[in-house]
C-alpha cells in the first residue's frame, strides 16, 4: 500500500475512487503536455451490497479496465493522529511513528496498517517536529484492495480526504500562500490548511449543511476558531482564502458574510476546463470533488 508522500512523478493516467453516502464516486484524471483534463467524473448510485457489481458495470462501459486507481478512504476507515516526529531520517518514519502510536490506539497494532507524513519544519514555529500518522485496519484495507480488483482495475496507492483536499488546493493556485481548503457533509466538514504543496493543518468540523446553526453561525465560529488556531499556533501568518467546496449559494454567502477572510467557491469549471462534474447536481459534485482530488495525486513510487 502507498500513502502520503513518495518521490514525486507525474501520473499521466489516474483515476480516483471514493465510497461516498449512496454509492460511490469515479473519477478519471489525464495529464496532457502535463495539464489536467479530468475525463470522467461520475456518482455511482448503489447500496452497499451492490457496489462491487456496479462498479465493475461502470469500469468496464467506461473502457477503464487495468487503469491504475488512488483509492480514497472514507472518514469511518482510518484514524488520523497528530504526534511529535520521531528524530529518524523519512524513510523510517513509518516504522518509528507506528512504534509511537501503540499507545494511543485500541486495536492491535499487528490488525492496522500505518504510515505517516512529516509537517514542515517550519510548523509549530519550528518548536516540536510533528508529523500526522494514519492507521486503517487490515481487514478493511482488505476489503477495498478486493472491491478495486473485482472491478478490473489497478489498485496503485490508498489515500486519505486530507491529502485530496490538498491537490484540489494546489490546482487552485496555493503556491506561495496560506490557503484552507472546506469540505461540508450534512452534518460536519473537514478544513485543511496548506501553503503550496505542503499540508500544515487539519481538523474535523462537527457541523454541517443541516446543522450549522442559524444564519450558519455556529458553523462560522468553528471555522474561525480553527483557523485562528492556526495562526496563533503554527507561525505561518494569517490564511489568505477559504475555498468551499459545492456548496449551495445562501451557505456560501452566510460565510462569506461571518469569516475575517477571503472566502470563494472552488469553481472546477474554470480549473478544469469542460469537466463532466459540472453536469451533476450540486449535492452529486460535493461528493465527487475528494475522487477529483484523488486523481490530481501527484506523488507515486
Amino acid at each position: 500500500m502507498v500513502w502520503f508522500k513518495r518521490r514525486k512523478a507525474l501520473a499521466d493516467d489516474l483515476l480516483g475512487l471514493a465510497s461516498v453516502p449512496g454509492g460511490l464516486a469515479l473519477t478519471r484524471v489525464q495529464r496532457r503536455a502535463g495539464v489536467p483534463v479530468l475525463a470522467v467524473c461520475e456518482f455511482i448510485a448503489a447500496a452497499p451490497t451492490e457496489l462491487a457489481s456496479a462498479l465493475r458495470e461502470r469500469v468496464s462501459a467506461l473502457g477503464l479496465v487495468k487503469l491504475p486507481v488512488n483509492l480514497l478512504l472514507a472518514a469511518s476507515d482510518y484514524q488520523l493522529l497528530l504526534i511529535e516526529r520521531p528524530a529518524v531520517p523519512a524513510s523510517e518514519l513509518r516504522a518509528a511513528a507506528r512504534w509511537r502510536i501503540r499507545e494511543l490506539v485500541s486495536e492491535p497494532l499487528d490488525s492496522l496498517v500505518v504510515d505517516a507524513f512529516a509537517l514542515p519544519d517550519d510548523a509549530y514555529r519550528g518548536r516540536t517536529p510533528m508529523a500526522y500518522c494514519a492507521t486503517l485496519a487490515r481487514a478493511r484495507m482488505q476489503a477495498l484492495a478486493e472491491l478495486v480488483q473485482g472491478a478490473g482495475l489497478r489498485l496503485a496507492s490508498i489515500d486519505i480526504p486530507e491529502m485530496a483536499l490538498r491537490n484540489l488546493g494546489l490546482l487552485a493556485g496555493a503556491e506561495g500562500q496560506n490557503l484552507a481548503v472546506l469540505q461540508l457533509g450534512a452534518r460536519e466538514g473537514l478544513v485543511c490548511v496548506q501553503h503550496g504543496g505542503d499540508l500544515y493543518m487539519t481538523r474535523r468540523i462537527e457541523r454541517g449543511v443541516d446543522n450549522r446553526g442559524e444564519e450558519s453561525g455556529q458553523l462560522a465560529l468553528e471555522i474561525q476558531r480553527s483557523l485562528d488556531y492556526f495562526e496563533s499556533q503554527l507561525g505561518k501568518g494569517y490564511v489568505s482564502r477559504l475555498l468551499l467546496l459545492a456548496l449551495p449559494e445562501p451557505v456560501q454567502a452566510e460565510l462569506a458574510a461571518r469569516l475575517s477572510m477571503r472566502v470563494q467557491p472552488l469553481l472546477l469549471d474554470e480549473l478544469l476546463p469542460g469537466s463532466p462534474l459540472q453536469a451533476l447536481p450540486l449535492a452529486q459534485q460535493g461528493l465527487c470533488l475528494p475522487a477529483v482530488g484523488a486523481a490530481l495525486r501527484q506523488e507515486q513510487r
